[in-house]
């Protein structure tokens, strides 16, 4: 009972310390590496008198932050900036190393460098070029690695932010210079008060760049930048996801320590009733009794936030820093895990110890004596048909005299079945995933232009992205689709209808007939489309509709091309490529940055799965000593007895472990349609791959089987006199 408390209480204190430390840091970070409120890109650079006029009319601070793009011999992505231009906003934090001071020195991401395997000494050719990287760095923008706000997922595997010094970004050609501006208002706003101002803003800076020949890019407030955003929210997300799983641990150890306590107290009757007798008060007694297992709870406690404190939270915060870019942090004392963690249980063992001893106590001491528990009623005894033999007929009757012990096998079976499942499911599916993507991939390249350019090879189409819930759909206005495609032959689009996507139907539950009610950020434009049909595609939130239709509808558009290569173009009039890594980049950084998760799970799960067995088989076999002392008496081998106690817990187990695996397959898919439709953006198809189940039942039974053989000494240890002493009292 000590293991079975000690190892979940500290796996959720030490997440809930390791998550909550990470939290805190982030939201002081806020403030100690200065983070914008938001950021615009121009089309061209800003003189100093339009920056002025621009911060005095909206009453903001702007601060210049160019980067520039530019490729590795592996085609990664490396986003160069300034040392200088970051020391006064959106700071950086050294992990390891210096920052550059030569112009062959660069300062790049943490997490990409450990994923690359980069060591600090290493160079890095980019753009042709060899940097020695002399620093490991993370910026409090880009606390998650997405090179674009309309990407589905963060990418820290082929993406990184880096920092040069001055001669070193000038000494880069122009060619993918990016004109960033961030800005600053006077206080913090909450978001209400910030989604209001950016409205404003963006119309005021469109305008005033629009007057003065310049244009508008994006505007993007940090409340929407998903570089920012994506990191805390995932944070505070997983402390309600081990909440939840606390809480279901909790009510397990509930289950289990009815049992047991219930078991004891039974095995324990007699002496009861003797100390009842012999003048004891009840309130004695019940003080006794209640002493043992507060204690054993109060060592469990300690035992595992200790564990938590030492050892388990720096394992939980390397999970987040193998996912997130994330500065230094900073360990705080987590009273809520205190609580959670051991309090609670406490006063969820007092209580249920409580109730089940006090029950006890109330019955008479002659009835203790005699080992009546329970007012006999006058019960039907199941009748089993005299065919079947001795020892299966001895079997169900075991199961029927504890049927109360085994129901709770099977709720802390269904409990360690989806811990179990969710862990095993999750690398197959996004594996299925991945092969759905680029089985359903439209096209080899789809390039979004800056500028309108005719007669590219490949298929020319119209494209804008429109923000939903907590998604960006793209909008495909197609000048060639059905016969005339080679790349949606299959697609066929009526006039002023629209055709989505597989996932946006999954997702969101539209229909033939649904009308998609979209409206633009920061502007009143408001747009219905309906729904007349579903194209097969995986990766991708996606409406179609035909182009004449979408340039009536859409004044602001960019113009695309299906091609089966690049195209050839300069960079300059390109504004992104989209090619299948960036569709499978999902599945890729999810099995990344979670993997060692999924591990976690599936260990503590077939941990808690065996020592669930372990007590639950001890209380049947502690139950049944006197049969057991009895049978031995008349005969019967340890081996038969096994057979008898030991094989029915076998039995009960792996039927209610095949029942468990099938309702938590269930449990998981509505967590799993919640936490896709509420919290994530874009959408994963829950697959569980059929290879799993068998996976499941093998560790089910090799658990057992480890079970089987403690309680098969403990049978043989069984004393042949128990029954007779029993019989003579």
């Amino acid at each position: 009972m000590f293991l079975f408390l000690t190892l979940p209480i500290a796996l959720c204190s030490g997440y809930m310390i390791g998550n909550d430390s990470m939290i805190k840091t982030y939201y002081e970070g806020i403030e100690y590496y200065n983070l914008e409120d938001g950021h615009f890109i121009t089309e061209n650079e800003l003189d100093l008198n339009l920056i002025t006029s621009i911060e005095k009319e909206n009453e903001i601070t702007i601060h210049k932050i160019y980067y520039k793009d530019l490729l590795t011999n592996l085609e990664h992505t490396i986003r160069l900036y300034k040392i200088e231009d970051r020391e006064n906003i959106n700071k950086w934090c050294v992990h390891k190393g210096n920052l550059p001071t030569l112009d062959n020195e660069i300062a790049l991401d943490r997490l990409y460098c450990e994923n690359n395997k980069i060591n600090i000494g290493d160079n890095i050719n980019i753009s042709n070029k060899d940097y020695k990287v002399t620093a490991y760095i993370s910026l409090f923008d880009y606390s998650s690695l997405f090179k674009n706000n309309t990407d589905s997922m963060f990418d820290a595997n082929k993406f990184s932010i880096s920092l040069v010094n001055e001669a070193a970004f000038n000494n880069i050609s122009n060619d993918n210079l990016v004109y960033e501006y961030a800005y600053l208002y006077p206080n913090r706003l909450n978001d209400k008060e910030a989604h209001d101002k950016t409205i404003e803003l963006s119309k005021n800076i469109y305008t005033k760049l629009l007057l003065n020949g310049n244009k508008l890019d994006s505007l993007l407030a940090k409340e929407d930048n998903h570089a920012i955003t994506f990191t805390i929210d995932d944070l505070e997300g997983d402390l309600t996801m081990m909440l939840i799983f606390g809480a279901i641990i909790v009510i397990g150890l509930a289950f289990v320590f009815a049992l047991s306590i219930k078991s004891q107290i039974e095995a324990e009757a007699k002496s009861i009733g003797t100390l009842k007798a012999m003048g004891y008060k009840n309130g004695e007694l019940l003080v006794q009794y209640l002493i043992l297992p507060t204690f054993v709870t109060l060592l469990a406690g300690v035992f595992g936030n200790i564990l938590a404190y030492t050892g388990l939270k720096n394992y939980i915060v390397s999970l987040y820093y193998h996912s997130y870019s994330l500065p230094l942090y900073t360990t705080f004392y987590n009273p809520k895990a205190l609580i959670y963690t051991t309090i609670l249980p406490i006063l969820m063992v007092l209580l249920i110890n409580f109730l089940v001893i006090l029950k006890v106590l109330l019955i008479p001491s002659l009835n203790l004596l005699r080992n009546q528990l329970i007012v006999k009623k006058n019960k039907r005894i199941v009748k089993l048909n005299h065919r079947i033999r001795f020892i299966p007929k001895f079997q169900i009757r075991v199961v029927l005299q504890n049927k109360g012990t085994y129901l709770a096998l099977f709720f802390g079976t269904l409990l360690a079945s989806i811990i179990l499942l969710f862990g095993l499911m999750m690398d197959p599916l996004l594996e299925h995933y991945k092969g759905e993507v680029i089985e359903s991939q439209i096209a080899p390249y789809q390039t979004i232009l800056k500028v309108d350019i005719d007669n590219l090879d490949g298929e020319k189409l119209y494209v804008k992205t429109i923000d939903y819930a907590n998604d960006q759909i793209m909008i495909f206005g197609l000048e060639k689709y059905g016969n005339n495609s080679k790349y949606l032959n299959s697609l066929n689009i009526s006039n002023n209808k629209v055709v989505i996507s597989k996932d946006l139907k999954s997702k969101y539950g539209f229909k033939n007939g649904s009308a998609i009610e979209l409206e633009e950020k920061y502007t009143d434009n408001k747009y219905s489309l309906t729904v007349e049909g579903v194209y097969d595609t995986t990766g991708t939130l996606v409406i179609f509709m035909d182009s004449a239709y979408f340039k009536e509808t859409f004044n602001d558009y960019a113009v695309s091309y299906f091609s089966d290569n690049k195209l050839d173009i300069s960079d300059e009039f390109i504004y992104k490529v989209i090619s299948l890594d960036d569709l499978i980049v999902v599945s890729n950084q999810l099995a990344d940055s979670m993997g060692r998760v999924f591990i976690l799970f599936t260990v503590i799960s077939i941990i808690l799965f065996a020592l669930l067995i372990f007590l639950l088989a001890k209380i049947v076999i502690e139950k049944n000593q006197n049969q057991i002392s009895m049978l031995k008496i008349i005969g019967y081998k340890t081996f038969d007895i096994n057979k008898i106690y030991n094989v029915s817990t076998g039995i009960v187990t792996m039927i209610s472990l095949i029942i468990s695996t099938f309702i938590a397959q269930f449990f998981i898919k509505i967590a799993w349609d919640i936490v896709l439709k509420t919290k994530m953006s874009g959408w994963l198809d829950f697959y569980i791959a059929p290879y799993l189940y068998p996976i499941i039942f093998g560790l089910g039974v090799g658990s057992f089987l480890i079970v089987y053989l403690i309680e098969s000494k403990k049978i043989s240890k069984i004393n042949l006199a128990l029954a007779l002493k029993d019989s003579a009292l």
